[in-house]
């Protein structure tokens, strides 16, 4: 049976490149032994991975994505990127909420921000993780255990519903914002955030991320459920926020405020799809170019042990397997192990003689990081090059 596009309902596919035939890697850094399986639909340009399961269907958002909070540099990469994600959410508010819920709050870092933005707010949140949940419930939130549509949920609702980041991770796209509208006030609003599709980055490569959203799929998505206002914005310009997107939704026009952005000027779908095959084919450059820069040293290091370094893990694994290990700038990271590679001080007694180490991160970051790195150390290997960002 082939698979509907859950934007327009087409059953004909344009496949994408799989980066590696057989496994893939999650934004918890979970590589699983399934391809990427990512198509674009030949109709809309809608992205869905339909090429193999959606992990939503089994118990990985319950049992494995606490994981995703328990990498290396978690505490200082959330905490800076949810307080600039709440203030562009407090950009589109018309007034200060009273009851707010967050609607899959993870360990509740968009909840803390909320709570300094709105002190006299109540602040609810919901996640599927029993370990999340309970992490967030010592920070002194109210957090139901469950996914949206199956558990009962404060019956007071909520005049601000926000979710940041889930839409994508969901199986029903629709449905889950069909839920959203039925926990929220009627002169409430609901803020959804996501990836922008619109250009390839990196989440594209998550195969825990079903959909890839142009901003015309997203408000199409939301009109179509009914929704008297849909407004969407563009995030803000930061190192603490990738591409992103949100839609505002409200049952009254004037719930929310500041000027949206048109989107119905769509893309050129040949185009969006070349520029994605692009993408993720580039990862196969980005192994031979790091095999031939590093075949000369007898000790590989890894600088990171993150997003970056678990797309390198997962889409480069025979680069991988030459890692002696991660090296982390901060020593409450540097315990344990990354993706079976042992995690280092950078500043520790590491071998440098006849080693080289290779950018585990970003490769926004790398034209900085490798003149500053340079200073200690004479052989590092970028890559950025062959990865638009």
């Amino acid at each position: 049976m082939k698979s509907t596009c859950q934007i327009c309902g087409s059953t004909e596919w344009h496949d994408l490149p799989d980066p590696h035939p057989v496994q893939s890697v999650t934004t918890a850094g979970r590589i699983v032994k399934q391809p990427l399986g990512k198509s674009q639909c030949a109709k809309c340009g809608f992205l869905q991975r339909v090429r193999a399961e959606f992990l939503g269907y089994s118990d990985y958002y319950e049992k494995d994505y606490a994981t995703y909070y328990n990498r290396p540099g978690t505490t200082q990469f959330h905490r800076r990127r949810y307080s600039t994600m709440v203030e562009w959410i407090r950009t589109v508010l018309k007034s200060a909420p009273k009851r707010i819920l967050d609607a899959g709050c993870g360990q509740g870092w968009a909840m803390e921000a909320m709570r300094d933005l709105f002190p006299h707010a109540v602040i609810e949140g919901l996640d599927p993780s029993s370990h999340n949940v309970s992490v967030a419930r010592e920070k002194g939130f109210v957090v139901y255990e469950g996914r949206l549509g199956d558990v009962e949920l404060s019956r007071s609702g909520y005049d601000l519903v926000i979710s940041t980041n889930v839409i994508q991770h969901v199986t029903d796209a629709r449905q889950f914002i069909g839920h959203l509208k039925k926990i929220v006030t009627n002169d409430g609003t609901i803020v959804i955030t996501c990836p922008d599709g619109s250009l390839p980055n990196v989440e594209l490569l998550w195969s825990d991320q079903n959909f890839s959203f142009l901003p015309v799929h997203l408000v199409d998505l939301c009109k179509g459920i009914g929704f008297e206002s849909v407004r969407w914005s563009e995030s803000p310009r930061s190192p603490a926020l990738p591409p992103s997107q949100m839609v505002v939704l409200s049952a009254k026009e004037h719930a929310s405020s500041g000027a949206a952005t048109d989107t119905s000027v769509r893309p050129s779908l040949p185009d969006v799809l070349r520029r994605r095959c692009e993408y993720l084919q580039a990862f196969s450059l980005v192994q031979e170019h790091i095999l031939r820069e590093v075949s000369p040293f007898s000790v590989v290091f890894n600088l990171g042990a993150s997003y970056w370094s678990s797309v390198l893990a997962a889409y480069c694994p025979s680069y991988w397997e030459k890692v002696d290990s991660c090296l982390v700038d901060n020593l409450e990271d540097a315990t344990g192990s990354f993706l079976g590679k042992p995690v280092r001080l950078m500043n520790s007694n590491v071998t440098r003689e006849n080693a080289v180490i290779v950018l585990g991160t970003s490769p926004a970051g790398h034209a900085s990081l490798v003149p500053r790195l340079k200073e200690s150390w004479v052989h590092v290997v970028a890559w950025d090059q062959f990865v638009p960002f």
